[in-house]
């Protein structure tokens, strides 16, 4: 009776570590999406640079803790389109288990277009 106890728990607590390395994975998923998403608006505005981009994306990581562990911001501008990556780990509660994230999003380029 023991032994099937201790085998049902320690199935239990590997399902539950299973879900909340799941919901640190959506949480820094979503944190890196934001970072990304204000990467790209610096990047793309009429004045915008691909270094204001990756402060911009720097700045709001900053500001949201340490949810990502080591992350990287690339952003990338044409004369039409830009985009920025955020990549970063997530913290890992079962061992031997390496999770990352990575978001992209692209955009055009806000361009001045004098009316008639």
């Amino acid at each position: 009776m023991a032994i099937e106890f201790m085998l049902v728990m320690s199935m239990l607590i590997v399902v539950f570590l299973l879900m909340v390395q799941y919901a640190l994975k959506v949480h820094a998923e979503r944190v890196a999406q934001a970072a990304a998403d204000q990467a790209l608006a610096a990047a793309t505005a009429y004045d915008g640079s691909p270094t204001a981009g990756q402060a911009a994306g720097r700045a709001y990581l900053d500001g949201s803790g340490h949810t990502l562990l080591n992350p990287r911001i690339s952003v990338t501008r044409t004369t039409t389109i830009a985009s920025a990556t955020v990549t970063g780990d997530v913290t890992a509660f079962i061992p031997l288990l390496p999770v990352s994230v990575s978001v992209h999003v692209q955009g055009p380029v806000e361009k001045f277009v004098a009316t008639p």
